[in-house]
Formats: structure tokens, C-alpha cells, sequence
């Protein structure tokens, strides 16, 4: 153990030192309570022995810093004084103090208690260990579910990825969501799609108003079906609900359970509402301009009036940093030869039909129209800015 005395008293404080460097402990000392606390700012330590009664900072004060400083790992404290009435040991643990040594001080005593600081401090640190190979091993999983999807279909896989960005974003300005749920909507938005996996093409490329009575039903089954599959994850287990109720509506006409309002999770409420704006975006390819009107719509109906503020807020700014990246979105009859595409253009069938980097000659733009004109692509691509200004 890496254990900072402090006690204004060289002769006690080298009594000290000497004891516990028998015991095989890395030893700092200084004599006031200022040094200990820049020293702790500065230095890992695993157990502070200070002195209650020190000039400029007391032992109490730099237990209540200490506490309060935020760190990434456990201090164990142990003070010292002679101070040993009930109202001054209550004192002592409110600032935090771990254990309470009253002088004069017994050497065997104080080695036995430094002893169970170091179990303490141990098993916070294999705690911590667990806890951190844990999270590795989820983000693994929770990345070969985004692989998995992404093989199945690359459209789907993207819109999975984006999704779950957009759900981070959205937490991270949302009032009612805590820091410490910020990785399970992120992770819920990832995988949301998950039950879509061995469904035919025709049902998840289908907007829902084109399926017939048998591909709506297997479509409005990939939320339990995703649910199921997360559910045999113990570690998954947590975000499986959400992936099961990200179809659930405002207005109470959603699938599976027809939950309306506020009995619809908050999470599971930021993944519908980021799903929503995705597909608007992305799969129906609607130029920034038209979003609005469309979030507009969903208002009361579809999402709760504060996930579209929240959609309406993101939007602007998702709007302004594209604006100074790369790629230009256009409409298919702006598009001018010698213009180099951005991005792979898809059928909304999911089928490849144009490649990025791809150079727009005048046949190529004629049989982009001809797909647009059919409502087979959305008519919206992506040029380089570059290319777009020769």
C-alpha cells in the first residue's frame, strides 16, 4: 500500500513511518494538512493516517477534500487525536473518515487497522476491475450485434449505428435522463433493430403503409423478436425492454402493448423519437428543409411533444456542422456532370446501384432521375463540395 502520513509532530510522525515500513508499506510524509492535500492531488494514495488537530487545514477539513474530490479510486482514512468523545467520532465519520484512532497510539493497533484499510482498499480495486472487464465485455457484445446487423444489411446496420449516436446526443440534453443511463439508450439504439435479423427484405424495406396483412404482421413482431434475443444476454437484459417498446406511440396506437403517454419508458421514448427522425433523414431521404413540417406532424400522435422539441433542437445543430463537413446533399435534377459522388446510392430496396467517388456523367445522372422518377431512390445524394463548384 502507498499510505501519506500527516502530523504537525516529527517525533510521532517518524514513529509512525518506521512502523508501518516494517509492515512493507510505501511511505509519504509531510507535516501539515496543505502539503497532504496537494500531495493527494498530485499522488495516487491508498490509505491518508492524518492528525486531527493541524494549523491551516485540520484533519476533518482534508477528510471533507478529500471526499469531495472526485477521484478514480478509494482513499481509505484513518484519523488520529485525542479527541475521543461520541459527538467528535460522529464528527470524524461524517466527514468521511473510514476508522478513528485516539491517542496515545498503540503501534499494534494501528498496524491491524491499516491492515483492514488494505483489504478494504483491495477489494475496491478488484471491484473495480471487475467491473471495468464487465463494461469491455458488454460494448464487445453490444459491437457484435451493430457486426451482425451490418452483415445482415448494410442499410439497416447504418441506420443502427446512427440511431444509436442521435439516443446518446438526445440523453445527453434530456432533464429527466442521468448520466449513468447515457451507455444503455446509446446501446439500446444500436441493436433496437436487432429482430429485423431473418426477416425477408421485402417486409423491413416496405414503408408500413405498402405491406400487405402477412409483412405487417412479421414487421410488428422485430420488436419482441429483438427483445427475445437480448433477453438471453444477462447483461443485455437491461436495454431489452426498451428495444421491445421503441414502437410504442404517444397516442397509444403503437405495437406490441399499445402504451401511450407517459406509461412508455422515457428511454424507450428517446429511441422511437431517434429512429423516427433517422428514417426521415436517411431511409426517406427528406431534404433538412422538410423536417420540420414532418416532426411537426408526429407532435401529440406519434412522439410526446418534448421528444419533438428535443428532435426540432438536435436538427438545427446536426444542420450547422454538416454544413462545414464534405459532402453537399442534393436533389437528383441539381446534380451537374463531373460532380463526384459521396456516398453509395441504394434502391429502397436495399439494392447497390452507384458507388461513391463515382463520377456523374450525363448518362449516369439520367439514370438516377429515371429511379427517382419510378420512387425507387430517394431523390436526395451526396457530392463532394469540391466537385460541386468546378
Amino acid at each position: 500500500m502507498k499510505i501519506l502520513l500527516v502530523d504537525d509532530d516529527k517525533v510521532t510522525l517518524s514513529l509512525l513511518e518506521k512502523s508501518l515500513r516494517s509492515q512493507g508499506h510505501l511511505i509519504v510524509s509531510v507535516s501539515d494538512g496543505s502539503q497532504a492535500w496537494e500531495t493527494v492531488r498530485k499522488e495516487h494514495f491508498d490509505i491518508v493516517i492524518s492528525d486531527w488537530l493541524m494549523p491551516e487545514i485540520d484533519g476533518i477539513e482534508l477528510c471533507k477534500r478529500i471526499r469531495g474530490a472526485g477521484l478514480d479510486h478509494y482513499i481509505y482514512l484513518i484519523l488520529i487525536s485525542s479527541q475521543d468523545t461520541r459527538a467528535d467520532i460522529v464528527n470524524g465519520l461524517k466527514a468521511g473518515v473510514d476508522d478513528y484512532l485516539t491517542k496515545p497510539i498503540n503501534i499494534e493497533e494501528l498496524k491491524a487497522r491499516v491492515e483492514i484499510g488494505q483489504r478494504i482498499v483491495t477489494l475496491e480495486h478488484n471491484l473495480k476491475q471487475r467491473y471495468q472487464d464487465l463494461a469491455r465485455n458488454y460494448y464487445q457484445t453490444i459491437h457484435m450485434f451493430t457486426q451482425l446487423l451490418e452483415v445482415f444489411d448494410e442499410r439497416l446496420g447504418g441506420h443502427c449505428r446512427r440511431v444509436g449516436r442521435l439516443c446518446l446526443q438526445m440523453a445527453r440534453v434530456h432533464p429527466g435522463v442521468s448520466d449513468k443511463q447515457y451507455a444503455k439508450v446509446e446501446a439500446a439504439g444500436l441493436v433496437h433493430d436487432i429482430g429485423m435479423v431473418g426477416l425477408p427484405p421485402a417486409v423491413y424495406s416496405k414503408p408500413q403503409v405498402a405491406q400487405n396483412a402477412e409483412e405487417k404482421q412479421l414487421y410488428r413482431s422485430h420488436p419482441e423478436r429483438g427483445a427475445l434475443i437480448l433477453d438471453q444476454v444477462d447483461m443485455l437484459k437491461p436495454i431489452a425492454e426498451i428495444v421491445r417498446l421503441h414502437h410504442e406511440q404517444y397516442n397509444g396506437r403503437g405495437f406490441p402493448d399499445s402504451l401511450a403517454g407517459e406509461d412508455i419508458p422515457l428511454l424507450a421514448q428517446l429511441v422511437s423519437a431517434a429512429s423516427l427522425y433517422d428514417d426521415l433523414r436517411h431511409i426517406q431521404g427528406l431534404s433538412p428543409d422538410d423536417i420540420p413540417e414532418h416532426l411537426q406532424r408526429t407532435r401529440g400522435y406519434q412522439l410526446a411533444p418534448e421528444m419533438v422539441d428535443l428532435l426540432l433542437e438536435i436538427h438545427v445543430e446536426l444542420i450547422e456542422k454538416e454544413k462545414s463537413v464534405n459532402d453537399l446533399a442534393l436533389k437528383v435534377g441539381q446534380l451537374k456532370e463531373g460532380m463526384v459522388l459521396a456516398r453509395n446510392i441504394y434502391l429502397k430496396t436495399g439494392a447497390f446501384i452507384m458507388a461513391a467517388d463515382t463520377k456523374l456523367t450525363a448518362d449516369a445522372i439520367e439514370k438516377l432521375k429515371h429511379y427517382v422518377r419510378l420512387n425507387a431512390i430517394a431523390d436526395r445524394v451526396y457530392v463532394h463540395k469540391v466537385s460541386s463548384r468546378s
